[in-house]
């Protein structure tokens, strides 16, 4: 059997709804690894936000974060590429957030700030067990290392600062009440295709699976497009292959079963 490139999207995909992958997935991708193929989570989540996976995170063989700009190999962490921000458009957002008190989320590896804490903020610190840096001013952040930001309460205001602007940044709905801007040119399948890129595994043996709009593109361009049962309309329209199970009753397990055991 010819080695495939399975890439899922965690939440809501291969996550539970309480961010965790059930038993069924985790032995569908300890099956499909044994089998000779690779894993990736495609997410949207930045390091900091794998945390509360703990070592589930580890059920991989690689990482493709931040909506694709990140790549890191689970092994033994290493990064593989990274695609930062632009200092200058990192600066000019980040102050005019300051100026209008919108709540903006920057992120660096485990680095995390904000300029302003809602409850959301607080709620979500619970979840992940990190307290976010507060920031005064541009200054007081990493301009050169900056990995993304992310928009919750004033993401409307600010995708739209950004358009206008002209930023070379992208923005894309991750899930409900989130934003996650990225520097231009990044999306998930610009991040999966560089690791099929790196481990020589052609288009048409990779299989994309996600349930969500940033999603779309790596179901439209992978060789086998998945939506879980749970995904939105327009993502199972998209999809050559709709799983029979949700995100909470092993979808994973479906995919796996279908194209990488008995293909």
């Amino acid at each position: 059997m010819e080695l495939c490139l399975l890439a899922l999207d965690l939440d809501g995909t291969a996550c539970n709804d309480q961010g965790r992958l059930g038993e069924g997935t985790k032995q569908a991708l300890a099956a499909a690894r044994a089998a000779g193929h690779a894993v990736a989570f495609a997410t949207g989540r930045r390091d900091v936000d794998m945390l509360p996976l703990g070592e589930d995170f580890r059920c991989a063989d690689y990482l493709v974060l931040n909506n694709g700009g990140k790549l890191v190999r689970t092994a033994d962490g290493a990064v593989l590429s990274n695609t930062l921000v632009d200092a200058d458009a990192a600066r000019t957002l980040a102050q005019r957030c300051l100026q209008e008190d919108w709540i903006l989320h920057v992120v660096s590896g485990l680095y995390w700030a904000v300029n302003r804490r809602d409850q959301g903020l607080l709620d979500y610190v619970e979840k992940v067990g990190v307290t976010p840096v507060l920031f005064h001013s541009p200054d007081e952040l990493p301009l050169t290392g900056i990995e993304g930001f992310m928009a919750t309460a004033d993401r409307g205001p600010i995708c739209r600062f950004i358009d206008q602007a002209q930023l070379p940044l992208v923005h894309v709905h991750s899930e409900p009440g989130c934003v996650d801007i990225m520097p231009g040119g990044i999306t998930k399948w610009q991040g999966l295709s560089r690791l099929a890129q790196l481990l020589q595994v052609p288009v048409q043996r990779v299989i994309a699976a996600g349930d969500y709009n940033n999603d779309l593109e790596m179901i439209q361009n992978a060789g086998v497009g998945v939506a879980v049962q749970n995904a939105l309309p327009q993502v199972k329209a998209a999809a050559d292959y709709v799983t029979p199970h949700d995100n909470n009753h092993d979808a994973v397990a479906d995919i796996v079963e279908k194209f990488l055991l008995h293909s």
